[in-house]
């Protein structure tokens, strides 16, 4: 389990100092935060680097003293704890009030660091056990005083962590800072785990039964505490960007989704199309949300212009909006033919007009067949005009709207319309005759 784990929280730790301070010195080289910050994961690699067995084993071969990357590993440890409480205290309190209580800090950290340098000197010379080092040697005296100490300093730490954290993340203000404090707490949360089976295993070895017995647990615990203190720390710089793609899915996908709507509106009255595409597609990637708004427009621009030929106003449910927008669909479309046939017979249809209804004819013709078969009565009761469909923008609640829409294009490109007659071209003229 060390050989896993150990090597994927270092790698996760190397990762996010380097992103930590690629992005901070881009952004302001004087911030004091961002070498606080890369300082904890700089701890963090070197903790689970050293930690891996391998690395371990190489160490303590180069240097020729058994174990040293135990004291190296927890010595950092150590470090990490205050480190973090440092940060999250200049994050908490004013700089003087701030700066006391980290130099604090700071001093415990170094009186526990030279004690467990002094404890570790003086318990000797032993085997090479890169595995579980603090298990085999805990019932040796001088090694129980040196752990002790360091689960103590580390269980404090962790404490004050989750203190610090928690009341600070419900008063944040920031949504991404909120959550990165209560990850990191989190993260702490796990690291008194540890902390726990640490204080096992020094009972076990002064009680002479087996310290090993949840060792297993230690990788675990050590690891993924650490990692969530990776991603909470880092969570309030990239949380954003993540906000930033997930309203980038979502537009896109609505805008995909808004196209049988948009498509049975624009293909009865293409003139409310800003700027036609030679090829009308359902995927975007650049500018999502201007395309997204313009659909939206398009759409209540197209509505607009048959609403003559509705007799309530579009709202209520999905399914008797859709079925309104293809009656007054039909009826219009029925309505320009006749308009158009009457202007050729006259005499009074332009070329352009000539050349392009044509094929105007066949879109349309082209989506009326691929439509289910589907009734041409609207169910909306009398009078359940909640409100009109605009063009999207006049709207308070854009997202609001952009979700009613997509229901109501939904239902049109479905088979839940309220089914009566179906109709076919052939049909038009009697539709419009009858608007």
């Amino acid at each position: 389990m060390n050989g896993l784990l150990y090597p994927l929280a270092a790698a996760l730790a190397w990762i996010a100092l380097a992103y930590r301070l690629v992005r901070g010195l881009r952004q302001d080289r004087r911030d004091p935060s961002l070498y606080s910050v890369g300082a904890a994961f700089a701890l963090l690699g070197i903790i689970f680097t050293v930690s891996t067995p391998a690395v371990w084993a190489r160490i303590d071969r180069v240097v020729a003293i058994p174990n040293l990357s135990l004291l190296i590993s927890q010595g950092c440890v150590i470090a990490f704890s205050g480190t973090i409480q440092c940060i999250i205290i200049f994050w908490t309190h004013p700089r003087p009030g701030g700066w006391r209580l980290a130099r604090r800090r700071i001093a415990w950290v170094l009186v526990v660091l030279v004690a467990m340098t002094v404890l570790f000197t003086a318990a000797g010379r032993q085997d090479e056990h890169p595995t579980d080092a603090a298990a085999t040697y805990a019932q040796d005296p001088v090694y129980a005083a040196y752990l002790g100490c360091y689960i103590a300093m580390v269980a404090l730490g962790f404490t004050d962590i989750v203190r610090l954290c928690l009341p600070y993340a419900r008063a944040a203000g920031r949504v991404w800072l909120s959550r990165g404090l209560r990850l990191t707490a989190a993260g702490a949360g796990l690291g008194l785990l540890y902390c726990v089976v640490r204080a096992a295993t020094l009972v076990e070895g002064r009680l002479g039964t087996d310290p090993k017995r949840l060792e297993a647990l230690v990788p675990i615990f050590a690891a993924l505490g650490a990692m969530l203190v990776i991603v909470g720390l880092t969570l309030p710089s990239f949380g954003p960007r993540l906000s930033r793609v997930a309203a980038w899915h979502a537009q896109r996908r609505a805008y995909r989704r808004m196209y049988p709507l948009w498509e049975a509106v624009t293909v009865t009255v293409p003139e409310v199309v800003l700027d036609p595409p030679a090829s009308p597609g359902r995927g975007i990637l650049r500018h999502v949300d201007r395309r997204l708004r313009r659909r939206v427009v398009e759409i209540g621009d197209g509505l607009r212009q048959l609403r003559h030929q509705m007799s309530e106003p579009v709202a209520g449910r999905p399914q008797d909006a859709a079925a309104q927008i293809l009656v007054a669909g039909l009826a219009h479309e029925a309505e320009r033919r006749a308009r158009f046939d009457a202007s050729v017979a006259g005499g009074t249809a332009g070329e352009t007009s000539r050349g392009d209804e044509p094929q105007r004819r066949a879109r349309w013709d082209a989506w009326r067949a691929a439509l289910p078969a589907i009734g041409l009565r609207s169910t909306t009761p009398a009078g359940a005009g909640a409100r009109p469909t605009g063009s999207g923008v006049e709207h308070e609640d854009f997202s609001a709207e952009v979700r009613r829409l997509v229901a109501v294009a939904r239902a049109l490109r479905g088979s839940s319309i309220p089914a009566a007659e179906a109709a076919d071209p052939a049909d038009i003229g009697q539709i419009g005759s009858r608007t």
